[in-house]
């Protein structure tokens, strides 16, 4: 996973880090493919570089290999760097722009899956470090495939009776191998292959959908005996399979991933941190995944028992917020230790719940720590990143970051409010913007609006007035203009009657 993704953070890496004295430790002897990137972290443009490597990595196959870097810039760094990537060394000091510049401040080498990495061939990746597709592709090729397809129901059954006693994973689809779901599968296999059989049936086999409760496609479920009483297996000729349906909504990686890390507690009573699933990383364990809420009964279901609710409020349907997700979720693992649970909220649809808490649009991506039984909470807007949201919430849990009294939760709209009215500033000239505004004061008359009144006013009066003064001197003119006309006719009978 990422450690974090930065809005003003920008001298950050997003990388685990992973110190020399570990390296055996955490990717030679660590049984998931690994990607390590050896950054010269000493060179701020080379942070950089790493970022953009780190978003595409993240993008492409997060979770589904272990990501770690190495900071070249320290001596024993620099050594391993040299051991692994000697052609990153050898990069020119002329090349001066571009990729190549990249190559000279970040190397990522992959390491093989297999715990016998030290005898392993690792490769260098030579691509864009922004073509998150390339970098992906590259990344896919060494995932090796456990999965087994089962096209015809007598090798569904073979399947089962195969080491009846071990649990299984089988996923109902028609999903090739290279698809987005075929890729996702074959990965978990790969991560999870020690503790779980996986095992492919496709839509055709209507035999065994309806003896497993298959009631739509695609689905995964996890098919196991369990042990008697005294932890012994049942009699292999009169064992009944019992079976888990996937809870999730749809299948994406991450929540497969978390699934398969609970079952491996729950049923197998392992712990995840020793397990395949682990991917070698320093994580304190998988948290639950961290799902988006929408409404107040899903709210209430993910934090209604939690001592404290982590709300992320991460913008949905945008490019980056699948990589924000993934700084949650890493930030979740690291705290899943502590009496926490971590939501994501949508600020866009979710605005008034958003404001509550004291987060606009302008502060996103940005987090709240809230204790729903006291009605209490802090928000964080600083730098994104897994690493800072989890200080944030250990200083809030020690007291050293005070938080602020809410009257009450705000309630979510389901279904997200209606898009916020966005006003026409141009007002027309015969309306006065401070007329206009003092309608919203509740009665209240601000000085600019007696002044425009008081303006508009005498305006009007002097309309008036000079209405007035233009109707008397029309009418002045039209009167003596008749008298005029008056005095002609009397002079024209005076003249007739002399005759």
């Amino acid at each position: 996973g990422a450690a974090g993704e930065g809005e003003g953070g920008d001298d950050e890496s997003l990388f685990p880090a992973v110190t020399p004295a570990r390296f055996e430790e955490l990717v030679l002897k660590a049984s998931p493919v690994t990607v390590v990137a050896f950054t010269k972290l000493g060179n701020p443009a080379c942070v950089d570089v790493s970022r953009r490597l780190a978003s595409s990595a993240i993008k492409g196959v997060n979770g589904r290999v272990s990501l770690m870097e190495v900071n070249a810039s320290s001596p024993e760094g620099a050594k391993l760097a040299e051991r692994y990537a000697p052609e990153f060394f050898s990069a020119t000091e002329s090349a001066t722009e571009g990729s190549e510049d990249d190559k000279k401040c970040v190397a990522a080498v992959l390491f093989p899956h297999g715990t016998d990495k030290e005898d392993a061939d690792p490769d260098t990746y030579d691509g864009d470090v922004d073509d998150a597709e390339a970098f992906a592709a590259w990344v896919r090729e060494a995932i090796p495939d456990f999965t087994m397809p089962l096209p015809q129901p007598k090798l569904v059954e073979a399947f089962m009776r195969n080491d009846p006693f071990a649990p299984k994973i089988v996923l109902f689809a028609d999903a090739k191998p290279d698809s987005a779901l075929g890729r996702d599968f074959i990965a978990l296999a790969a991560n999870f292959h020690q503790d779980f059989q996986f095992a492919t049936i496709p839509s055709g086999d209507e035999q065994n959908a309806a003896k497993f409760g298959v009631r739509s496609y695609p689905s995964l479920m996890m098919m196991f005996a369990p042990p008697l009483e005294g932890g012994e297996n049942p009699d292999i000729n009169t064992v009944q399979m019992q079976v888990a349906q996937f809870p999730g909504h749809r299948l994406d990686y991450l929540y497969m991933h978390s699934w398969l890390d609970q079952l491996l507690v729950q049923v197998l009573g392992k712990d995840p941190r020793g397990a395949g699933g682990d991917g070698g990383s320093e994580k304190k364990g998988a948290a639950d995944p961290v799902k988006l809420v929408g409404t107040p009964k899903e709210l209430d279901a993910e934090c209604g028992g939690a001592g404290l609710c982590v709300i992320a409020f991460v913008p949905q349907g945008t490019e980056d917020t699948e990589l924000r997700t993934a700084i949650v979720q890493a930030a979740a693992d690291d705290k899943s230790d502590r009496p926490v649970k971590f939501v994501v909220v949508d600020p866009v649809e979710q605005r008034s719940f958003a404001a509550a808490f004291e987060v606009t649009t302008d502060d996103v991506p940005a987090v709240s720590v809230v204790s729903m039984r006291k009605n209490r909470f802090a928000t964080y807007r600083a730098t994104f990143s897994a690493e800072r949201i989890a200080g944030f919430l250990d200083d809030v849990l020690s007291a050293k970051q005070r938080t602020r009294m809410i009257q009450e939760i705000p309630k979510l709209v389901p279904g997200g409010e209606e898009p916020e009215e966005v006003f026409d500033e141009d007002v027309e000239e015969e309306f006065d913007l401070a007329d206009i505004m003092g309608e919203d004061v509740q009665g209240e008359v601000t000085n600019e609006e007696r002044l425009s009144r008081i303006e508009r006013e005498l305006a009007e009066e002097e309309a008036e007035k000079k209405r007035k003064k233009a109707e008397e001197e029309d009418a002045a003119a039209a009167a003596k203009k008749a008298s005029k006309k008056k005095k002609k006719k009397k002079r024209k009978g005076k003249a007739h009657s002399e005759l």
